[in-house]
């Protein structure tokens, strides 16, 4: 544990780095999928998800999109074992499922709590101007909040499944 002058000397020393570097750390988060644990870890995971007066429901439909190295009946245990009815799970597990899948199904409907995303195309129905599908429903407002699945890379695993459904369970982004 660090004592006050410590902490001060830190303080300064962050400050000057982060002040030259913000764009280059936040896009490494970003990238490999950790800027939503940062934000929520010091605590200001609302610049993500500006509060735009909709909120989804934590006990609503979670949709699994993408290219999948798990079964879905697999898929579908590791939720239920977690505590979470295999009901409330929606999944399209092909790779190219997401080009012609409705996205604005879920845009302003709270019934969907959260869509969690594997490997996709990059372009859809749902893309319009953004640079891929998942940027565009990332960025616009009254969709779930969107979970990138893969630390290096999208990719959905039992392990990264699993993992990524206890922390949204441990944070209450998820209820049972």
């Amino acid at each position: 544990m660090l004592d006050p002058r410590e902490l001060a000397e830190l303080e300064e020393s962050l400050k000057k780095e982060l002040d030259s570097r913000w764009t280059e750390i936040l896009s490494l988060l970003n990238r490999s999928g950790q800027l939503e644990h940062f934000l929520d870890l010091i605590g200001l995971s609302d610049l993500l998800y500006p509060n735009t007066g909709y909120k989804p429901y934590p006990t609503g439909k979670i949709v699994v999109i993408g290219g999948s190295q798990a079964k879905e009946n697999v898929l579908l245990a590791i939720g239920q074992s977690l505590g979470i009815n295999k009901g409330r799970f929606e999944m399209y597990l092909d790779y190219d499922a997401a080009k012609t899948f409705n996205f604005k199904k879920m845009q302003y409907m709270p019934i969907y709590s959260l869509i969690l995303v594997g490997p996709m195309p990059h372009s859809g129905m749902e893309k319009g101007d953004f640079g891929s599908i998942i940027s565009s429903i990332e960025q616009q407002n009254g969709y779930p909040p969107v979970v990138r699945l893969g630390s290096a890379g999208l990719k959905i695993t039992k392990s990264n499944f699993r993992s990524t459904l206890e922390e949204l369970l441990a944070s209450g982004k998820i209820a049972v």
